[in-house]
């Protein structure tokens, strides 16, 4: 892969990293979230669509409950190329994304992606590529580098109504119901990037219903505390 390094100053050159050394910061934030929510994630630059889709839940804080999409310009073409789960069955027939490396459509020109989690509460994540670094093989990939803000509890009914939540709970006037009704301890404006926990994005593709492999374990239990 060739980038374009000090985009940001003079002394622009070209390096050339092969794919397997490649590591690519991405910084990702929820759209229209106020205050802002984001996270910025080192991942490694041969991660697929899905592998990526994977880190994003887990630094996030997302359950991986729903149907996702990435849409991103091809980096030579610019024609729009879109990355999902290829299941009919779910009215999505969207090219696999665990058929198609990042590496392939980022670059420091191409540089941005739009992620979809939840086609109906609609959550919509800026993806942005930062950097892109040789491998440091003394640190374990992915990792959480920086964020701030919980994300939103799943199935709360999309940003609007996130953000009427979040100034509920910040004037203490939230609802008895939906306060209840909110993970024990929630606090929108807490996240620790050290506690980032990044699942194996192979085994949850073999447990998940869309994968075609089989799995002897469930790679959810640890999000669902089974």
């Amino acid at each position: 892969m060739t980038l374009r390094r000090g985009q940001h100053g003079r002394g622009r050159r070209e390096i050339l990293i092969p794919t397997q050394a490649l590591i690519l910061r991405l910084r990702i934030e929820l759209q229209e979230s106020d205050p802002l929510v984001w996270r910025e994630i080192e991942v490694p630059g041969d991660y697929t669509f899905w592998d990526l889709h994977v880190a994003i839940q887990d630094a996030m804080g997302w359950l991986d409950y729903h149907l996702h999409r990435f849409t991103i310009p091809h980096p030579r073409t610019k024609q729009e190329r879109v990355f999902g789960i290829h299941n009919l069955s779910q009215d999505c027939d969207d090219p696999p994304g665990w058929a198609y490396q990042i590496a392939s459509m980022f670059t420091l020109r191409n540089d941005t992606a739009l992620y979809l989690y939840d086609f109906g509460d609609d959550w919509q994540h800026t993806v942005r590529l930062v950097d892109a670094m040789r491998r440091d093989f003394k640190l374990h990939y992915p990792r959480c580098v920086g964020g701030e803000r919980a994300c939103p509890p799943e199935d709360c009914g999309g940003i609007h109504a996130f953000g009427a939540i979040v100034a509920g709970l910040a004037a203490r006037k939230l609802d008895k119901e939906t306060r209840a009704w909110l993970p024990r301890g929630y606090d929108p404006a807490r996240f620790e990037p050290s506690a980032v926990r990044f699942s194996d994005p192979a085994r949850r593709l073999a447990y998940s219903w869309y994968g075609d492999a089989e799995a002897g374990d469930d790679p959810f239990g640890e999000l669902f505390g089974e």
